[in-house]
């Protein structure tokens, strides 16, 4: 048995993969919407915040052979927990991870932290599309400036008012969005700074600031986090030869 830990798009198209060459997958979300999503292209779902201890369990219980790390560039607690229950249970792991896009014109960040900092020192209306989750690292920016990106589910909205974000400065969109609708949305709002990750092509980075960049918005982008994987690929055909 493959244990894909999911959540992403990545994630269910390696199952999708896998399960077409006669593999048995079981994958793993955290979310509602990940597990709806994963249900599309399997049966083997476990929606669950997983602790070492609890992928250890999952492992020992479920005969898992190979562990396939598929989830957000962003999920580093995810990760990390995923190489130790892979060391302690001397199972083979396999990190999926999207190619990395350096984009001349951007800034680049280390914390949200920094760019908080960069923000208050600047003038204009800021389009936020780094998930609900991180809206309160924002906090020393007046309300009136922000503008948060979000997926239209309600645990967003909740965390999104907890913010005091009002109502109109919160556009709930799901996927990737074209270049000519965030253009739209930059118009709309008067945006003058996006913040955004590196979360790569899959996570629609080149179409929003692509979008920005043309209309001399300044584009501010969280680094990925550094983790040191103990095996890394970049594509489907790699984790078949792996396999």
């Amino acid at each position: 048995m493959i244990w894909v830990i999911g959540g992403t798009s990545d994630a269910n198209r390696i199952v999708q993969l896998l399960t077409n060459n006669k593999y048995s997958v079981t994958i793993s979300a955290t979310t509602n919407y990940g597990t709806l999503l994963a249900k599309n292209v399997t049966t083997h779902v476990i929606q669950n915040k997983l602790s070492v201890q609890a992928m250890i369990n999952l492992i020992n219980t479920s005969n898992i052979q190979c562990v396939i790390d598929a989830s957000h560039p962003f999920a580093a607690e995810v990760s990390l927990n995923a190489i130790n229950a892979c060391k302690l249970t001397n199972v083979k792991y396999i990190r999926f991870e999207r190619e990395q896009q350096y984009i001349k014109g951007c800034k680049y960040y280390q914390s949200y932290t920094d760019i908080s900092e960069q923000l208050t020192r600047e003038q204009g209306n800021i389009l936020l599309t780094t998930g609900s989750k991180n809206i309160h690292l924002f906090s020393q920016i007046e309300r009136e400036r922000l503008v948060v990106k979000v997926l239209p589910v309600i645990e967003s909205i909740e965390k999104c008012n907890y913010a005091s974000i009002v109502p109109h400065n919160i556009i709930a969109m799901k996927g990737i969005i074209t270049e000519h609708t965030s253009k739209a949305i930059y118009k709309e709002y008067n945006i003058k700074h996006l913040v955004t990750k590196d979360s790569g092509l899959a996570g629609g980075l080149s179409e929003k600031v692509s979008a920005a960049l043309s209309m001399d918005i300044n584009v501010h982008i969280l680094c990925r986090p550094a983790i040191d994987y103990p095996c890394m690929v970049n594509s489907d055909a790699d984790i078949l030869k792996l396999l």
